[in-house]
C-alpha cells in the first residue's frame, strides 16, 4: 500500500479499464489502493462492484445507479463523490469514455479518477479551480445535448485543468 503523502501527490489519482460486457475492470495500483481493492486483483481484473463498494457509503447508491444509467445509454461517465480510503475521506472527480461494440451498446470504458478534495477544501479557491468548477457544469450541461465534438473538446479542457491543478497542488505550501 501506498503511504498518505503519496495519494495526495497529485491530483491524477488513477486510471482504468472496464471490460463492461465481461464486468472486469483493471486498474493501475494507485486506484486500487484509493479503492481498497488488492493491487494485484486489479492488475488481473475484477467486478466493478469491488470499486463501488469502496465509494463512500452515502455516495454508494448514487454512483451506481449513474453507472448504471451510462452503461444503460452508452454514453460517457462523470461523477463526482467520497471515498474513504487510507489518507481518510477523499472527494474524487471521475471521467470515463465510452467505447461502443458494433451494435452501440456500451462495450468498455477507459477513465481516470481526479482527487480534488485540496481544491474543494481550500480556503481560497485559485483562478484555475474556479475555471475548472465552470468547465465541469459546462460538461455536465453538454452531456444532455448530442454535440460529441463539443463534450469531447471539453473533457480535453477537463484533463488540463487537472494537470495545472495538479501542478498548483504540488506548488503549493503545505
Amino acid at each position: 500500500m501506498f503511504a498518505d503523502d503519496n495519494l495526495n501527490d497529485n491530483a491524477i489519482v488513477g486510471m482504468w479499464y472496464w471490460d463492461v460486457l465481461n464486468d472486469r475492470l483493471y486498474a493501475d495500483a494507485r486506484m486500487a489502493a484509493l479503492f481498497n481493492v488488492d493491487p494485484l486483483e486489479a492488475m488481473r481484473g475484477t467486478r466493478c462492484d469491488a470499486y463501488v463498494d469502496g465509494i463512500h457509503p452515502d455516495d454508494r447508491e448514487d454512483v451506481a445507479r449513474e453507472i448504471e444509467r451510462c452503461v444503460t445509454a452508452a454514453i460517457d461517465f462523470h461523477r463526482e463523490y467520497r471515498i474513504a480510503s487510507i489518507a481518510g475521506e477523499r472527494l474524487i472527480s471521475a471521467f470515463a469514455r465510452c467505447h461502443r461494440t458494433e451494435g452501440g451498446s456500451a462495450g468498455h470504458y477507459v477513465g481516470m479518477a481526479f482527487d480534488i478534495t485540496k481544491q474543494r477544501s481550500a480556503e481560497s479557491t485559485t483562478p484555475t479551480s474556479r475555471v475548472a468548477d465552470h468547465v465541469l457544469q459546462a460538461y455536465s450541461i453538454a452531456r444532455q445535448i448530442t454535440d460529441e465534438e463539443l463534450q469531447q473538446k471539453l473533457k480535453d479542457v477537463l484533463v488540463r485543468l487537472g494537470m495545472n491543478l495538479a501542478a498548483e497542488t504540488r506548488e503549493r505550501p503545505t
